[in-house]
C-alpha cells in the first residue's frame, strides 16, 4: 500500500531511518508487489528495491526466490509491462548484495539448455553468462565470495558429455573465463594444460580440468582467503598468495593422465614465504577492500615475485 511505498523512499535514501522490523516487513512488500498482477505496482517495486538494494538484501527470506524473479522480469520483460532498462537495473543491484544467490540462479540459467540447441535456449544461455560477465566486471569485489561457484556455472556450459551444447557456447564460455582472470587475481589459466585455478575466500585453491569440465584438484594450508594464484610456464606449480595470512606458498599440483592421482606430488606445497607486513598494510586514502583484488604473483627464472597494483614489491627465491 501506500505506507510501503512511502518508507520504502525512506529507506531507500537513509538507511538508518528505518529499524530492523520495518526494514523487514518493507522489504517483504516490496517483493511481494513485485509478483502483483499489476503493472504499475510491480514497477515501482522494482524501482524502490533497485534504489535500497543494500537496505532491503539484509532482511530477504528467499533471495533466490527474489532474484529468479528479478531475471524473469529481465528475460521477458515485454510480457510484464516494462522496459529492458528497467528490469536490468533492478537486476543489477541487487545481485551484487546477493552474491551467492545470483550466481545460483544464472547457474539454473545457463543449464536451461538441451542437447538439440534450439535457438532460443542457447540464446537463453549466453544471456545468462553476459549478464553474470557484467556483473562481475562491475562488481568484482562483491562478487568474489561467489567466484568458485562462477567459475563452476561457466564451465558447466562446456560439458564435454554435451558436445552440441559445448560447441555452441564455447565462444562465449571461454570468453567469461578470460574476463574472470583479467578482474580477478585469485583466477589463472593455463593454455596448454587446460587447467584454470581459482582461489576462494575459505583458503582453499580450486583446479579445474577445462577439457572435462571438472575439478582437478583442492590445494588446502593457507590460513586466510587468497588473493592471487597463477602457474608457471608448464602448469605443473601454481604460486598462491594470502594477504590476510600474509605468506605465499609454491605448490607441485601434481600430473595430468590417468595416472596423476597416484602421484606423490599431488597438491603439495613444495615452499612457503612470510611477506613482511609494512607491503600489505592499506595506504593512506586507500580504500581497505582494495585490498583484496590489488595483488598480483607471478613466476621468473628461480623466483616467485609478488605485485601490488601491477609493481612488483618483493622477490623470494624457490628451490629447483
Amino acid at each position: 500500500g501506500p505506507a510501503i511505498i512511502v518508507l520504502a523512499v525512506i529507506g531507500s535514501h537513509f538507511q538508518e531511518a528505518l529499524d530492523a522490523r520495518t526494514a523487514a516487513r518493507v522489504a517483504q512488500g516490496l517483493i511481494t508487489a513485485l509478483s502483483s498482477s499489476n503493472a504499475v505496482h510491480a514497477k515501482v517495486a522494482s524501482y524502490l528495491l533497485s534504489r535500497g538494494a543494500a537496505v532491503w538484501a539484509k532482511h530477504v527470506q528467499d533471495g533466490e526466490g527474489l532474484i529468479r524473479t528479478l531475471y524473469a522480469r529481465y528475460w521477458r520483460y515485454q510480457d510484464f509491462g516494462t522496459t529492458i532498462t528497467e528490469a536490468e537495473l533492478a537486476l543489477k543491484t541487487i545481485a551484487p548484495v546477493l552474491p551467492a544467490q545470483f550466481v545460483e540462479v544464472v547457474g539454473e540459467e545457463a543449464n536451461k539448455h538441451s542437447q538439440l540447441v534450439c535457438h532460443v535456449r542457447s540464446e537463453r544461455t549466453v544471456t545468462s553468462i553476459r549478464v553474470l560477465v557484467g556483473i562481475i566486471k562491475r562488481h568484482p569485489i562483491p562478487m568474489l565470495a561467489a567466484l568458485p561457484r562462477a567459475v563452476e556455472v561457466v564451465l558447466s556450459t562446456l560439458d564435454p558429455a554435451n558436445p552440441l551444447v559445448r560447441q555452441s557456447l564455447m565462444q562465449h564460455s571461454t570468453a567469461a573465463l578470460k574476463e574472470i582472470v583479467r578482474r580477478f587475481p585469485q583466477a589463472t589459466f593455463h593454455q596448454e594444460t587446460q587447467r584454470f585455478a581459482v582461489g576462494t575466500i575459505d583458503a582453499l585453491i580450486v583446479i579445474f580440468d577445462v577439457r572435462t569440465a571438472t575439478k582437478w584438484r583442492v590445494l588446502e594450508g593457507h590460513e586466510g582467503p587468497i588473493s592471487a594464484v597463477t602457474f608457471d610456464a608448464e602448469g605443473q606449480r601454481l604460486a598462491t598468495f594470502s594477504c590476510a595470512e600474509g605468506r605465499i606458498r609454491y605448490w607441485e599440483t601434481g600430473n595430468s593422465g590417468p595416472f596423476g592421482l597416484f602421484s606423490s606430488k599431488v597438491g603439495r606445497c613444495v615452499q612457503q614465504f612470510t611477506v613482511p607486513q609494512s607491503l600489505t598494510r592499506v595506504g593512506e586514502g586507500e580504500d581497505e577492500a582494495n585490498l583484496q583484488i590489488c595483488f598480483g604473483v607471478l613466476f621468473t627464472p628461480g623466483a616467485i615475485v609478488l605485485t601490488r597494483d601491477g609493481r612488483p614489491v618483493c622477490e623470494f627465491r624457490i628451490r629447483k
